[in-house]
């Protein structure tokens, strides 16, 4: 009895080696699945994502492709036309609000004077020289002045906008599209409104 004890224990634990699962051993990768693994092409970001978050975001698609100091720059010139333009706006408002007022004052004087002086309604029915006479009133001919000037700064900075936002996408969609060039590609604004290419190689040994 004893004897049979032992033969079934013995060839329960030879069955339980047996069944050992594979997993239970360290994996082992064979040499050429190493190889497969450092050829694997390394992916670089999307052109036309860049050019899309660059126009979004200030500085967010040169960021994308790890052009940290290019994005700094860029964003620094979005922000700051963009802070530009909104603050002109409201310049402007600031102006169109104080040009209505005054407007509103000069016709109630114009035509408190009208009622009085016969001779002088007569001579204001010519629309120039009405218009002669409202802009006489103190403090009107400033304020249509200053809201001409801020209608040219507001556009100004309209097109400054515009040209440091698609400079910038342009720039991130360049450098995206050549991540895997040797060369630096070098896309910055002018100050005459034109945007400067360049192409930069690298010379001599790195250290």
């Amino acid at each position: 009895m004893l004897r049979h004890l032992t033969g079934l224990v013995l060839l329960l634990c030879c069955s339980a080696a047996q069944a050992r699962p594979a997993t239970a051993q360290d994996p082992v990768l064979a040499p050429d699945t190493m190889l497969i693994a450092d050829t694997i092409p390394q992916e670089f970001p999307s052109p036309r994502g860049a050019f899309l978050r660059a126009v979004v975001v200030p500085g967010w698609g040169h960021f994308h492709t790890g052009e940290y100091t290019r994005g700094a720059v860029y964003a620094s010139l979005q922000s700051t036309s963009w802070f530009m333009l909104v603050k002109t706006i409201g310049r402007l408002n600031d102006v169109k609000d104080r040009d209505a007022r005054l407007t509103r004052l000069a016709v109630d004087s114009l035509a408190v004077a009208m009622a009085a002086d016969s001779l002088l309604a007569e001579q204001l029915e010519n629309p120039q020289a009405y218009e002669n006479a409202l802009l006489s009133y103190p403090g009107l001919r400033n304020a249509r002045g200053l809201v001409s000037a801020r209608k040219q700064q507001r556009q100004d900075w309209i097109t400054y906008t515009l040209f440091f936002t698609f400079a910038a996408g342009v720039d991130a969609y360049v450098t995206a599209h050549l991540k895997d060039f040797p060369a630096d590609i070098i896309a910055e604004p002018g100050l005459d409104g034109r945007l400067n290419l360049g192409v930069q190689f690298p010379v001599g040994r790195r250290r």
